[in-house]
């Protein structure tokens, strides 16, 4: 028995090592002899004999449509959401870059609006250990958030939930240095960098830096179940402090219902126009779990606290320059979503790993067959807004209580990566106690219904 044992285990191990050595064959680049050019997966690459040179040219096509079942202040039809060219590559085994530009004209209020490169990634990255010391350098996503940290064109919904987009991280983007990384078996990944805090597109506006982190554990990634792997629990965190800062983001639906606006005019004798503006301290704090079962069906979850102290700001009809502070605000709020989602046909592996952006690298130069796939999702989100100021005779009509709920219903197809079509209905519900809210309710109801489509092709 004990020599049967021996003979067993002896097996085994042959048989793990083969598997490991068949793994590093697959993910090893290619050499000489191999194509120069072509696809490895689904990603187009151009290299140089010795891949001192690698390079990845992709592009993004998005046509969007947003229609309004109720009556509103919005139109429907159909626009250009984005229209990117993009690339990517590595100089050498350790430099990186990824460059990109959008020529799509900015559609919804809640996106940046500083100009066409503040929607795209411009950076530079030294990664001496693999994946798992990365030092990146530029315009990226905020390392803030499971769901900020998703590739844009790989997201279940149409839009990012409103608690990441309106709380977490308003801007998507910013410019900034960061240090992030992961282990070969991504049981662990950690972020964090100094930002300005004022979104893509810009220069410092005040002179202040923010720090930003996130860090996720996948406890089960080195076990046996590998259905389980994914399984993932994150913590993100935002501070800085702010001198003169930049207006604070509107927030909308998903379809541009305006729910929270900065400025506000008024009512006085000589009306003046009033915006909120960044001054202070902020704080934002954020939870995450993630659960995918056998890469067909799971779900996800964030919480996003926030403190941000603003400055009620008198703006000057003619130019737009700001007078002298009149009033102190404080913004207090809480958000949070749940979603789950189900592969009917084909499953999440032909999409990249969600929350997690790495360089990307070349393996094996082999295209395989594109797959068909067809998701269903389901998510609901809740958000509470308290603002108060020291002014309240300057008539913010966002002052008080802010609360919004919404449901999405979602059906996506997929043509492997690089063709994906999606419908979203969602209904978001308004209550609380401001004038804002107040006015919303008199003219658009409790409710907003809107229904989104996307068709868009990728390489």
């Amino acid at each position: 028995m004990p020599a049967r044992r021996r003979l067993f285990a002896c097996l085994a191990g042959v048989l793990a090592l083969a598997g490991r050595a068949a793994s590093a064959q697959e993910d090893a680049p290619p050499g000489p002899q191999d194509p120069l050019a072509g696809f490895a997966g689904e990603r187009a690459f151009l290299r140089s004999p010795g891949n001192e040179v690698t390079l990845f040219p992709s592009f993004l096509l998005q046509v969007g449509g947003a229609f309004f079942p109720q009556q509103n202040d919005l139109e429907s039809g159909f626009f250009l959401r984005r229209a990117r060219l993009e690339l990517a590559g590595w100089m050498g085994p350790m430099f990186y870059f990824d460059l990109a530009g959008d020529f799509a004209p900015a559609v919804n209020s809640s996106a940046s609006s500083a100009g066409v490169s503040a929607r795209s990634d411009a950076y530079v990255a030294f990664a001496p250990e693999g994946d798992l010391f990365i030092v990146q350098a530029g315009q990226f996503d905020a390392p803030f958030s499971f769901e900020n940290r998703t590739l844009e064109a790989y997201t279940p919904f149409i839009e990012r939930s409103l608690a990441v987009r309106a709380l977490g991280a308003p801007n998507n983007k910013d410019l900034g240095i960061m240090v992030h990384g992961a282990d070969a078996a991504r049981t662990f990944y950690y972020s964090g960098g100094v930002f300005n805090g004022d979104g893509p597109g810009l220069r410092n506006a005040d002179n202040q830096v923010d720090l930003i982190g996130r860090a996720f554990a996948a406890p089960l990634a080195r076990t046996s179940h590998e259905g389980l792997r994914e399984v993932s629990l994150g913590v993100s965190a935002w501070y800085g402090q702010h001198v003169a800062g930049l207006p604070f983001p509107t927030e909308t639906t998903p379809g541009g219902l305006v729910l929270f606006d900065p400025r506000w005019t008024t009512g006085q004798a000589m009306p003046l126009t009033l915006e909120l503006q960044e001054s202070g301290r902020t704080l934002t704090l954020g939870g995450e779990v993630n659960v995918p079962i056998n890469h067909l069906f799971g779900g996800r979850a964030e919480g996003v606290f926030k403190q941000q102290d603003l400055a009620e700001t008198s703006i000057l009809p003619a130019d737009g320059s700001a007078l002298p502070t009149p009033g102190r605000a404080k913004l207090q709020a809480i958000g949070g979503y749940g979603e789950v989602w189900a592969w009917v046909m084909g499953d999440d592996r032909q999409l990249p790993r969600p929350g997690l952006e790495l360089p990307a690298r070349l393996g094996r130069v082999v295209e395989p067959p594109p797959r068909h796939g067809v998701m269903l999702a389901a998510r609901g989100e809740l958000i509470k807004e308290d603002l108060t100021s020291n002014q309240a005779a300057l008539g913010d009509p966002n002052l008080a209580t802010t609360r919004l709920t919404a449901l999405s219903l979602a059906v996506s197809y997929w043509y492997g990566r690089r063709v994906h079509a999606s419908v979203d209905y969602v209904m978001t519900f308004v209550a609380g106690s401001t004038e804002r809210v107040k006015a919303t309710l008199a003219t658009s109801g409790k409710s907003e219904q809107e229904l989104l489509l996307l068709v868009a092709m990728g390489l």
